[in-house]
């Protein structure tokens, strides 16, 4: 068996631990149990692993999946070496291809608002499409709050896109069955022995339902009363505790 277990809202609190998040962790560890840490986030798996030993929770190396770690599996098992990549220098330099401006084999939408993108960007992209190269998306999320305010996300561009070219472009991030397929192929486990363990009913639990996993609901970040009636999952626990002392019971089943 395995575990995907979300970052942020579950084991973190901005740069803080959740309640049970480093023993939950330590447990894992010293029991070998497969797991993989997930996030939407596309800051550099260096940094997210930082972020977490500091608040004193010890993963492992190489323990992240994030949309880049995803594409990157991806473009790999498909022998891709050229993209055109939209997003900073600070994204593009995580993607194991080479960025290039005419002819790519593919295009990689990482981030509109950072690198500032605007017209020319879109217009490439429609233009490639027409070409028939494939266009993939590290979100699919409209808009975030900043200051209080909508602010644009990459996921606007990408139905933008979508409805110009009526074609679609595939996300990988959750709750996609593209990301959490290429979760089980790192993992090396089958579907149903995999545990999704997350704060967020929309994208974890129901992501997790949907795919085929087991779900866990933990009453922290995001979790709000009554969540586990909109998306009902096979366990609900008050924190990573919960988990840490019925690990066992868990990993029998």
């Amino acid at each position: 068996m395995g575990y995907l277990i979300d970052i942020d809202g579950t084991l973190m609190n901005t740069n803080l631990a959740n309640v049970g998040a480093p023993e939950l962790i330590k447990e894992l560890n010293y029991d070998s149990t497969k797991y993989l840490l997930m996030t939407n986030s596309i800051k550099s798996p260096d940094v997210q692993i930082g972020r977490l030993r500091n608040a004193g929770i010890e993963v492992r190396d190489r323990s992240i999946i994030n949309p880049i770690v995803a594409i990157n599996e991806y473009i790999k098992a498909k022998g891709i070496e050229k993209a055109r990549i939209i997003g900073t220098e600070a994204e593009i330099c995580q993607v194991d291809v080479l960025n290039v401006e005419s002819d790519p084999e593919i295009v990689i939408l990482l981030d509109f608002e950072k690198g500032n993108k605007g017209y020319k960007d879109l217009q490439n992209v429609i233009d490639d499409m027409e070409k028939g190269i494939e266009v993939i998306t590290a979100s699919q999320s409209r808009y975030y709050f900043k200051s209080g305010n909508k602010t644009i996300d990459t996921g606007a561009f990408v139905g933008l896109l979508e409805n110009v070219s009526g074609k679609k472009i595939v996300n990988f991030g959750k709750p996609s069955k593209t990301y959490f397929d290429i979760a089980a192929n790192i993992l090396n486990e089958e579907i149903a022995r995999i545990y999704v363990v997350g704060d967020d009913w929309s994208t974890d639990i129901k992501g997790a339902n949907d795919w085929g996993a087991k779900s866990i609901l933990v009453k922290s970040g995001k979790y709000v009363e009554g969540d586990e009636e909109k998306e009902v999952p096979d366990l609900l626990v008050n924190n990573l505790l919960d988990i840490k002392r019925n690990h066992r019971t868990i990993a029998s089943t």
